[in-house]
């Protein structure tokens, strides 16, 4: 790049993926050969993260749906055993796109037929801590373990039929709504807070940096463990919603100006709005990441940039609560 030349401003929307139709998998051939170094990137990759120092962070669910998917983990298993160990218990399909991340309406009009598709795309060694963009593992290994169980695909049922129906506005808050649960989302299990979301689930860069918060929230004292923990939060989101808005309109108006280009920058963005909004770095502004209860109106405050406010993530109380939160956004655009 020359002295002349600059980076592209990034406000996070999303360029549609010019794809030659031709190149697109037909139920023919969903089935590929990958080579001996992708293997060992996924055999790398499940290791890194199926540790029980790790996974004891992760919602029972996801664990319940590793055991039914029976994923190697020492290679990229094929399509046919994907559907095999899903579409019998919950009815939705696999297939496989060479789209590796592209427009909104092109995955929700798939949503809509019950199919879940997973990419052709597998991250490098370099992109081994955290990828700029789904790949296959985390397509397999985040989401597909949850699809083999009712609640999940019933989750996933609800999104397309009321994004097909909405209006522009809403659409952007419906797909934040899904990032902030199936994508990045947390839920109270056992009086701890637990990973649900895949995108978390998928990188250890991501899923480390969550679970040292939950650490952190018990050792500065901010949340006390052997009492409910979902109530304090609660409490802590009341008594700093100024502030937590202010930083997200802080966060609002970078990645307006494109300032939202790596994943550092959107990691820590927050950390370095405090000083400007003079906002003290302790209590649930202490870690590098935010926790507050899964909230539709703070939710659709966030910008759409994909890095632009992972720093923040959303709690269930239950993931029955949080199937009634999706209810009551959802359904009534769907119904219309």
């Amino acid at each position: 790049m020359s002295k002349n030349q600059s980076a592209p401003a990034y406000t996070g929307d999303i360029a549609a993926q010019e794809i030659d139709p031709s190149r697109e998998y037909s139920k023919e051939n969903q089935e590929i050969e990958f080579s001996g170094e992708q293997h060992a990137i996924w055999a790398d990759l499940f290791a890194g993260i199926y540790q029980p120092y790790l996974i004891e962070h992760i919602c029972a669910e996801w664990k319940a749906g590793m055991e039914l998917l029976e994923l190697s983990p020492m290679g990229i298993c094929t399509v046919r055993h994907l559907i095999d160990h899903i579409t019998p218990r919950t009815g939705w399909r696999i297939e496989r796109t060479v789209v590796r991340y592209t427009l909104a309406d092109d995955w929700y009009k798939k949503f809509g037929q019950r199919v879940f598709l997973i990419t052709d795309y597998l991250r490098t060694r370099d992109q081994m801590e955290f990828t700029p963009e789904p790949d296959m593992f985390h397509d397999i290994f985040g989401h597909l373990p949850f699809l083999t169980q009712k609640f999940y695909a019933e989750i996933e049922d609800k999104f397309a039929p009321a994004y097909m129906k909405a209006t522009q506005e809403e659409r952007e808050v419906i797909k934040r709504l899904a990032w902030y649960s199936t994508e990045f989302g947390l839920v109270a299990q056992e009086n701890r807070f637990k990973v649900f979301g895949a995108g978390i689930i998928s990188g250890r860069k991501e899923l480390t940096r969550t679970i040292m918060e939950f650490y952190r929230l018990g050792r500065d004292n901010v949340i006390d463990y052997s009492k409910p923990v979902f109530p304090q939060l609660e409490a802590h989101f009341r008594a700093n919603k100024t502030n937590l808005y202010r930083i997200i309109d802080g966060v609002n108006a970078l990645h307006q100006k494109g300032q939202m280009s790596t994943a550092d920058e959107g990691w820590n963005v927050a950390l370095g709005l405090y000083k400007s909004l003079g906002i003290k770095p302790e209590g649930i502004f202490g870690g590098e990441v935010i926790l507050a209860p899964f909230d539709i109106e703070t939710i659709a405050r966030i910008p759409k940039t994909v890095y632009a406010f992972n720093p923040m993530l959303f709690v269930c109380r239950s993931l029955e609560e949080m199937d009634a939160i999706l209810d009551s956004y959802l359904k009534p655009i769907a119904m219309r």
